[in-house]
């Protein structure tokens, strides 16, 4: 296995304060304009450590301070890259079941709910999720000054107390 990246301290791919970020290695998509072009290959990056998952909840709560977690990619949800996110997932959530999770994707939320009928690593991996971001990166409605996105087609999930999706891509926007 391999991965593109690790961050502890990130308050970018966050709506507020800081963050643990992962990135996955390997993605289906190949956006045009995408911002992360060398995660596409599965044989980039560098070689996962087999200790990545400690490394990743030591970081959560390093020097005191409580951080959310991240993943991002390449693609997290691409068939290559789920056992490992569901792995991750289940240690992070396990030790802090009451932190924010996010995660981006280049698949809509409706595809991702299509797949979960077939796949139970889809449907898991979601139940672990707070934050969705959904929707391959547009060049022709890229966006900068977009919370959490690059572009204007791409949408904000939010998990309510009921495990419903909210879609609350206007609420980041009016942020």
């Amino acid at each position: 296995m391999r991965y593109a990246g690790l961050k502890l301290n990130d308050a970018t791919n966050c709506d507020q304060g800081i963050v643990v970020s992962f990135w996955v290695q390997g993605c289906p998509h190949h956006c045009k304009g995408c911002h992360n072009p060398e995660t596409w290959s599965a044989e980039g990056g560098y070689p996962l450590p087999a200790d990545i998952k400690e490394q990743i909840i030591k970081a959560i709560s390093e020097n005191g301070i409580q951080r959310n977690f991240s993943i991002l990619g390449g693609e997290p949800l691409c068939s290559s890259n789920q056992k490992l996110v569901l792995e991750i997932l289940k240690s992070v959530f396990s030790r802090y079941p009451k932190i924010k999770i996010f995660l981006w994707t280049g698949y809509t939320l409706e595809e991702l709910k299509e797949r979960a009928t077939k796949d139970k690593e889809i449907e898991d991996i979601l139940s672990f999720v707070n934050v969705l971001i959904d929707g391959r990166f547009e060049v022709s409605q890229r966006d900068l000054t977009l919370a959490l996105r690059g572009s204007r087609n791409q949408r904000i999930w939010e998990k309510n107390k009921m495990g419903i999706w909210e879609n609350k891509t206007s609420f980041y926007d009016n942020k």
